[in-house]
């Protein structure tokens, strides 16, 4: 049972990561380069923040 807690809080730890990076990276590419590139990676990381809420919400996670 304690190894799939442990796979289910790395896919978390994974899914937030990406979550972090792609929106990071939304937003300093909105400010140093175009908003016309940024907004759209921007709204990919809102969708992976919402699958991320998701897999926290279904498992169980407190927050």
């Amino acid at each position: 049972m304690g190894s799939l807690m442990k796979k289910t809080q790395q896919v978390e730890k994974n899914k937030r990561f990406l979550t972090l990076g792609v929106a990071g990276a939304g937003v300093a590419i909105s400010v140093a380069l175009t908003p016309i590139i940024g907004i759209p990676v921007l709204a990919a990381g809102a969708y992976f923040g919402w699958d991320w809420f998701k897999f926290r919400a279904k498992n169980g996670m407190r927050f």
